[in-house]
């Protein structure tokens, strides 16, 4: 089956539900993308724990996409179809009075920290969008909707260091962690990431040729990146903006 035909059963799948219901095969517009992604998973707001940011690198995150819109008159369309999308981030603050559990050589400590936090995520992720498009122009398109996502590689993991837990409170047991493995409080935290994902999802398309444009994404998680009943990291979530190139194929 041809890239074109999946994409097109895809849009009828997703809008049937709508009561559309006409022979879209000649209709429907299809392209494949390509772009580079900037963000990660964020907090919603830099609370006063964090003092500052030692080191930020986004690593190598993009998306690769096969999408399809569907006209409903000059103006207005539906757009879906699917994105593989890998992404990741490497931090490292500073904080004080920092909540957290660690395991320190072969004992495991939850309380307070103050000194130095580095934190990595990977992230490889399958997502529909379905959006509204409307055309500005010949060349120019906006879209807006949700996304649904599935990870199909979820990595949390990381380690304090050069620094001192109080442990269970602010006044518990003082705690020293040093920089080395086995003398710093590392933690991992794959297994308490949400599988799913869903959220805003916000674009434009520029088509500069029949068969080239260029597009900008921006997307928003409205659910966390750890499970509901998880606190032993402050809430993040998947924000990520988009650049890249289309190739329309239909």
């Amino acid at each position: 089956m041809s890239i074109t035909r999946i994409l097109t059963t895809i849009m009828l799948a997703a809008f049937t539900a709508m009561g559309i219901q006409a022979n879209v095969l000649d209709s429907v517009k299809v392209d494949v993308r390509l772009g580079y992604t900037v963000g990660g998973t964020l907090p919603t707001r830099i609370g006063h724990e964090i003092r500052g940011i030692n080191n930020f690198n986004l690593g190598l995150n993009f998306t690769i996409a096969a999408e399809a819109t569907l006209p409903l008159n000059k103006r207005w369309a539906l757009h879906s179809g699917l994105r593989y999308e890998i992404g990741g981030m490497d931090v490292d603050s500073r904080v004080k009075n920092y909540d957290i559990e660690v395991v320190k050589g072969d004992e495991s400590l939850s309380g307070v920290f103050n000194g130095n936090v580095r934190i990595k995520s990977a992230q490889r992720r399958i997502s529909l969008p379905i959006q509204a498009a409307y055309n500005l122009s010949d060349a120019v398109t906006l879209r807006g909707g949700l996304f649904m996502g599935w990870l199909t590689h979820r990595r949390f993991w990381g380690w304090a260091y050069d620094g001192y837990m109080r442990e269970g409170t602010p006044i518990g047991a003082k705690i020293e962690l040093g920089t080395e493995p086995g003398d710093r409080g590392d933690f991992e935290f794959d297994q308490n990431m949400r599988i799913m994902q869903w959220g805003l999802d916000v674009g434009a398309d520029w088509q500069f040729h029949p068969r080239w444009g260029m597009f900008a994404e921006l997307t928003y998680g409205f659910n966390g990146l750890f499970k509901s009943n998880f606190h032993s990291v402050q809430t993040l979530r998947p924000m990520y903006g988009s650049l890249g190139i289309l190739y329309r194929i239909k």
